[in-house]
């Protein structure tokens, strides 16, 4: 139950976001803006009409909305905005940390230099950290239908731009059809450069991605999946391996991954032992944001402040940092949730 409490806990607890693409948290007011600037037409003229947009009925609409909608962002200036905008976003949460991705072979495609774009993004986010001490730093999440021979070129650029804050390495993008094993000596090149591993796998596809997701590419983290559930053997793989999948549940109803909140396996996942962490996706695309979801993990699946404080733990233990910051943000974490539950008596 939903507690005043329990609320003000929520609004109040720092945070830590691993989920989260920069494309998918731009504003409408900000889209809009943009493609007027860049002289891109977009199947929308004003904010309702973008807002419209966003009602998907399966994974595939999604996607092809949310490539449409990333042509509008055309310059580096665009995700400095982009960046700053999600930042003070994140900030204004109580959101300590985040990493956030930025899907190349959306922009690679329309000519746009890979590096202006990471760099623009990481002025923005500089510029929050600034402002309000809030951390973001950035994944690359490539395309996984744009095969592994683009990938090698992806990876390059993330390879020259971590000193701007890019400390992850991901495939997305569509899962039917591509699996993750084609992408084996691209993760280990990534993981030789230093790069913190993650794919999404078992979000619309069984265990056979999940399978081939932490056994081909070694990854320590999975975007979604919750299709885990499926087959025991993989449940109990993910709890011995420490393998943390970062869940985004409105975004799975959203794309029918699942066709309810009833039917969503997160409280499953977590009481059989498997590290979660709750997110937002992207946030404007599915009508949510961070807070909300840990509203709608209490109201659906009935945590507690524990487990609440257990998830944002698990966050803050999975982050992509150098050890001695992911110490630093930890114990940060660890004494601002025991200081405020003291405080709010949850």
């Amino acid at each position: 139950m939903l507690t005043t409490e329990l609320d003000e806990f929520i609004v109040r607890m720092p945070k830590v976001e691993l989920h989260l693409h920069l494309e998918g948290a731009i504003a409408p007011r900000t889209l809009l803006d943009l493609a007027s600037q860049n002289g891109v037409e977009l199947p929308a003229r004003d904010i309702a009409g973008v807002e419209q947009l966003f009602r998907y009925r399966n994974f595939g609409e999604f996607i092809t909305v949310f490539m449409a909608m990333a042509r509008a962002i055309v310059r580096g200036e665009d995700f400095a905005r982009l960046a700053y905008e999600l930042g003070m976003d994140l900030a204004a949460q109580q959101v300590r940390y985040a990493e956030v991705m930025i899907s190349p072979m959306q922009h690679i495609r329309r000519g746009m230099d890979l590096y202006e774009a990471i760099t623009g993004t990481a002025a923005g986010f500089a510029q929050v950290e600034r402002e309000t001490g809030t951390q973001v730093r950035i994944a690359l999440d490539h395309g996984r239908q744009y095969g592994p021979d683009l990938a090698w070129q992806v990876l390059e650029v993330a390879r020259k731009a971590q000193h701007l804050g890019v400390v992850g390495w991901s495939i997305g993008g569509i899962e039917i059809g591509y699996p993750p094993e084609p992408f084996a000596e691209v993760f280990a090149a990534a993981r030789a450069a230093g790069l913190g591993l993650m794919a999404h796998a078992g979000e619309v596809v069984g265990p056979p991605s999940v399978w081939g997701a932490i056994d081909a590419l070694g990854v320590t983290r999975l975007g979604h999946g919750i299709r885990s559930v499926d087959d025991p053997a993989l449940i109990a793989a993910l709890a011995q391996r420490g393998v943390v999948l970062d869940v985004c549940p409105s975004s799975n109803l959203c794309t029918g991954a699942v066709a309810s909140w009833a039917e969503h396996p997160l409280r499953q996942l977590y009481d059989a032992g498997v590290a979660v962490t709750i997110n937002s996706d992207d946030p404007t695309f599915f009508h949510t944001t961070i807070t909300e979801e840990y509203r709608r993990a209490v109201a659906h699946f009935g945590f507690g402040a524990d487990e609440l404080a257990t998830m944002v733990r698990s966050a803050a233990r999975a982050t992509f940092l150098p050890p001695d910051q992911r110490a630093a943000l930890c114990a940060q974490i660890d004494g601002e949730i025991d200081a405020l539950r003291r405080e709010l008596g949850v």
